[in-house]
Order: C-alpha cells, then sequence, then structure tokens
C-alpha cells in the first residue's frame, strides 16, 4: 500500500480527500497508473496524454523530487509515501497554459451550418464544458418546439469542446457513437448544454451531456468519440 498525498488545490478532483491509499507500489510509474484509474480527473493534472508528468507539477517519492530521481521509473516500496505538488510561482499556483478559449476552437474547427447554431462557450473545467445553445424560430420544428436534430448537435459539439478543454486545445477528433434521449420539449427558450468527461484515453474518449431549459432536464446523450 503507497500512499498519496493531495494538495489542496486539486482536491476538489478527488471529492475533497487530502490522502489517497493505492495498492500499487514497484514505481512511481505503477502508482500513478492507479492513480489514472481510480481517479482520472487527477490522473489528468498530474500527467498528460502522453503519460509524461506536467511540467508545473511536481512528485516526491518519500521526500525527494522524481525529477532528481529517476522520474516515473523511480522505485516506490510498499508503506511509501508520494506527494504532489503544483509548481509555485510569484506566489501562486502556475498555470500550464493560456486560459483555454473554447469559442475560438469553436470558430476555428466547425462547420458553417454548426456555427450558425449559434452556440457559445459559457464555462469549462479540466474535463468539462458548458454551451449555451440560444432560442430561435429557425431551429423549431412543426409544434413549435425546439428541433431534436438541433440538440443533438448541440451535444456532439460540446462534446468536442469538453474533450479540447482537457487536451489542452482542439485534436481531430471523429463521433463513433451519439445516443440521445428527450425528456420534455423546448419552447423559446435557450438550453445549456453541459458535457462531462466519463474517460478519456489516448486513442478515445467518452462523455456524458445533460441539457436544460429554464433549469428542467430536457434531454440527456452519451457520445464516443475516436482521437485521430
Amino acid at each position: 500500500m503507497v500512499t498519496v498525498l493531495v494538495p489542496g488545490a486539486l482536491r476538489t478532483e478527488v471529492g475533497g480527500a487530502s490522502k489517497l491509499e493505492v495498492q500499487a507500489d514497484g514505481t512511481l510509474r505503477a502508482v500513478l497508473d492507479e492513480v489514472d484509474q481510480r481517479w482520472p480527473r487527477l490522473g489528468r493534472r498530474i500527467r498528460d496524454e502522453r503519460g509524461e508528468l506536467r511540467r508545473y507539477v511536481n512528485v516526491y517519492v518519500d521526500g525527494e523530487d522524481c525529477r532528481v530521481l529517476s522520474g516515473q521509473e523511480t522505485p516506490v516500496a510498499g508503506g511509501g509515501e508520494v506527494q504532489v505538488l503544483p509548481s509555485v510561482a510569484g506566489g501562486s499556483v502556475e498555470q500550464e497554459a493560456p486560459v483555454f478559449d473554447g469559442d475560438r476552437v469553436l470558430a476555428d474547427n466547425f462547420a458553417p451550418w454548426v456555427r450558425e447554431l449559434g452556440l457559445s462557450v459559457q464555462e469549462s473545467g479540466p474535463d468539462w464544458a458548458t454551451l449555451r445553445l440560444p432560442w430561435s424560430d429557425r431551429l423549431a420544428r412543426e409544434g413549435g418546439a425546439m428541433s431534436g436534430q438541433a440538440l443533438m448537435a448541440a451535444a456532439d459539439t460540446a462534446t468536442v469542446i469538453a474533450v479540447s478543454a482537457a487536451r489542452g486545445g482542439f485534436v481531430p477528433m471523429t463521433t463513433v457513437q451519439l445516443s440521445t434521449t428527450f425528456q420534455r420539449p423546448v419552447l423559446g427558450s435557450d438550453v445549456l448544454v453541459t458535457a462531462r468527461l466519463t474517460k478519456l484515453g489516448r486513442t478515445m474518449a467518452f462523455a456524458d451531456i445533460t441539457m436544460t431549459a429554464k433549469g428542467a432536464l430536457v434531454a440527456h446523450a452519451t457520445t464516443v468519440y475516436a482521437l485521430l
């Protein structure tokens, strides 16, 4: 058993826990592999999509910086302690990259008909994104409700933005599966579309999408994407 100490800045990724117990030992890589499996949100904050330690994170094994030891091949014995600490620059946690610009990803990488839906990115995080789909009479079907095709396109687009947020920018990808259930009609209201990644690997991404209008769930979708 190895103890992983989680700093305050990253505890939201593990439900607030300050310590994690993992079964893996032998090397730091084995410990971090188990962290990836059991706490993927934390794992993505420690290592990038290539499996390398992110530059703004320091990892210590029994008090020693792994980068001056053997990196991820540093031995970790049972009963050992691994500590994760964000780098500090100028008194604040150093950011790995500029703030993610989801609207720029939308503008630069989507077909004109998708952009004409009027989608905008409201918020994004390490593994999620919320888009706003504005109401438009052009999107209404017979009977006055927003068309299901518009909602499905919004769910698909939100997944791309969530994956891009997790990867730090747009990467080529393609839809493998999109499954949608509709709960109630949308009448004259904007829709908030939130995509949360349930799993992100090197070649595949899985997401759960909720769509709400006036605080009520109007549709739910799941997607599978292949990363190219």
